[in-house]
């Protein structure tokens, strides 16, 4: 994998002129059969899980958008939001500071387990700043009043997951790259593609890419979080909203219906809440790991459970799961392995290429420290 050419670019030649955009991701990430016992019908997997080497998992292909327009606006700090074990924070804490860019990282309680302990005292290494917010309801105006007081750095607010418009062109160009595979006789044209749906970026992005590629592949978007956040209507509007910004940039695009006609969400595999694991989903982490395949309780372990039980009931399908939890961290102890897959800002204040070491606990400031000493 290295920087190859965007697949949205390359079928949209004009796209890259109108649309700022900064080479994050390792693409195009491999599809490949993935055998589990006892599975009855034909099963494959899309690794994004090996989209960054500094950092990989499906956010990175969102921030390539959003935080090219970061840079083209001259933006000296991004905001965003998101659980205290926030994958999407991480990712933008460690790409944006790679590319000399300050971040602030706003913050909601969700139980501390040791992967989310890891995540928050990550975000603390590789030099983000941490603003606790109590409830996920008070994020909207934490976000705005955040992005008052930096306002004389031209700070810009990254939507929760990066799941704007913007940052959903991630997973538009992934479809489009999973189409160009399918061409390509890389992989065999899925029938139905799962994957982990929270912020519903990656699921838009996904059904979008399809819908535009004229390829009837269902998206079944496993929910990983409450519906105050995940629903079939803001996912509606998402997949709309997206078709809107590729048309006022000259992209001839399907009907939305088109797209709505692929999604499908699943609601049975949340379970008590949002970080809270499950049997099921643990039991699909077992199953994926007898094949060299980590997931995580909140997100993936999920989306693998859901998996598994529909290619049960349709073994006459052919099911891919879009694996997108990072299989890289930026590792204590020593330098992150590898590089972004582009061009990092050379020589910029406060970048970073690494974490050296994991911070004590006991440095991170309140309310974080008596959260994660309970």
């Amino acid at each position: 994998m290295s920087a190859a050419p965007r697949a949205l670019f390359l079928r949209f030649p004009r796209l890259p002129e109108q649309l700022p955009h900064v080479p994050l991701a390792r693409v195009a990430t491999p599809v490949e059969p993935l055998a589990l016992t006892g599975l009855r019908g034909e099963l494959w997997i899309k690794r994004d899980d090996l989209s960054g080497a500094r950092y990989g998992g499906n956010k990175v292909r969102k921030l390539e958008f959003l935080l090219g327009r970061a840079e083209d606006r001259g933006v000296r700090r991004v905001i965003t939001a998101g659980a205290m074990g926030s994958h999407h924070a991480l990712a933008t804490a460690v790409h944006g500071r790679a590319r000399g860019l300050k971040v602030t990282l706003c913050l909601s309680p969700q139980e501390t387990t040791p992967h989310v302990r890891r995540n928050l005292l990550l975000d603390h290494a590789v030099g983000a700043e941490l603003v606790h917010v109590p409830r996920i309801e008070l994020l909207p105006a934490v976000l705005r009043a955040q992005r008052l007081r930096y306002l004389d750095e031209g700070a810009m607010i990254i939507a929760p997951g990066g799941s704007d418009p913007v940052g959903t062109l991630g997973y538009v160009d992934a479809a489009l790259e999973l189409a160009e595979q399918v061409e390509a006789g890389m992989a065999p044209r899925p029938d139905v593609v799962h994957v982990a749906c929270g912020t519903m970026g990656t699921a838009a992005g996904l059904a979008v890419g399809f819908a535009l590629a004229d390829l009837p592949i269902r998206v079944r978007a496993v929910r990983v979080v409450g519906r105050i956040v995940t629903g079939e209507g803001r996912l509606r509007r998402l997949v709309r909203s997206t078709l809107h910004l590729l048309q006022s940039h000259g992209v001839s695009v399907p009907p939305a219906a088109a797209a709505h006609a692929l999604l499908e969400m699943d609601h049975e595999q949340f379970g008590g809440g949002y970080g809270e694991p499950t049997r099921q989903g643990r039991e699909a982490g077992d199953r994926f790991r007898e094949a060299g395949i980590e997931l995580d309780d909140t997100y993936t372990g999920k989306a693998g459970a859901g998996c598994l039980v529909a290619a049960e009931r349709e073994p006459h399908l052919r099911h891919l799961f879009w694996h997108t939890l990072s299989s890289t961290l930026p590792e204590a102890g020593g330098e992150v392995r590898g590089d972004t897959g582009g061009e990092p800002s050379g020589g910029a204040e406060g970048s970073t290429s690494g974490v050296s070491t994991l911070p004590d606990p006991g440095r991170l400031p309140e309310p974080f420290r008596r959260l994660l000493a309970g």
